[in-house]
């Protein structure tokens, strides 16, 4: 399904695969993971939109607050591992030390997706719903 949004002259909202952007009141965006057949497990899309759509935020002159919420009966699953864990499993790099330099620079680009959060000059709020898996303990003020 897709993330359809209302336009809002200032660029925020916009259409995503794995999110749904509204703007529930004036100051006001909503973002919902929404991939509820999957209980909001997060995959490669997911990263990377989660990171544009928080620099788009950001930008946002007419938003004053976010909140995050998932679709269904899941805040999220976690991450998805059918889609992720290739990422990992693949490393490239010629020894160990190669590889293990090569997976620290994949889980920094993972990483974004949260410091995308963090660095929001807006507030935002996560309304967890049901469990709150992994890379959703982030979400919710856990350690990452």
């Amino acid at each position: 399904s897709s993330g359809a949004a209302e336009p809002s002259g200032a660029g925020i909202p916009r259409e995503f695969q794995t999110l749904r952007v509204r703007r529930e009141r004036e100051h006001v965006l909503h973002v919902e993971l929404h991939r509820p057949s999957k209980r909001n497990a997060i995959n490669l899309l997911c990263w990377r939109e989660l990171v544009e759509c928080f620099q788009d935020i950001s930008r946002d002159p007419s938003c004053r607050a976010v909140v995050v919420s998932g679709a269904g009966s899941a805040f999220t699953s976690g991450i998805d591992l059918t889609d992720v864990g290739g990422v990992f499993m693949g490393v490239p790099g010629e020894d160990v030390a190669r590889r293990a330099w090569n997976l620290r620079q994949k889980i920094l680009e993972f990483q974004e997706s949260f410091s995308v959060l963090e660095k929001c000059p807006k507030p935002v709020i996560a309304a967890i719903n049901g469990p709150c898996i992994g890379a959703g303990e982030r979400e919710r003020g856990g350690v990452g």
